[in-house]
């Protein structure tokens, strides 16, 4: 329970700052990320299921990992 009010002031002091922040910020970082209505096979020229199959196997190995390493959740 002690850890809920420093919480709730970090994501209201986050909140003031992203709404006092948004007109200055978000129109440059909209300038420079705006590619339209793209797909990452378009963006990386390939076809989409080598980017299924990319992400399938990194997929994979990120879960092999979690279990090799021992990474999951610790039961309380």
């Amino acid at each position: 329970m002690d850890y809920l009010i420093p919480g709730m002031l970090g994501f209201l002091v986050g909140a003031v700052a992203y709404g006092l922040t948004y007109d200055a910020i978000f129109p440059k970082i909209s300038a420079l990320a705006n590619y339209g209505n793209t797909v990452i096979p378009d963006l990386w020229d390939v076809k989409p299921s080598l980017v299924i199959i990319f992400f399938t196997l990194l997929s994979l190995f990120l879960f092999y990992l979690i279990d090799r390493k021992g990474w999951q959740r610790k039961e309380k």
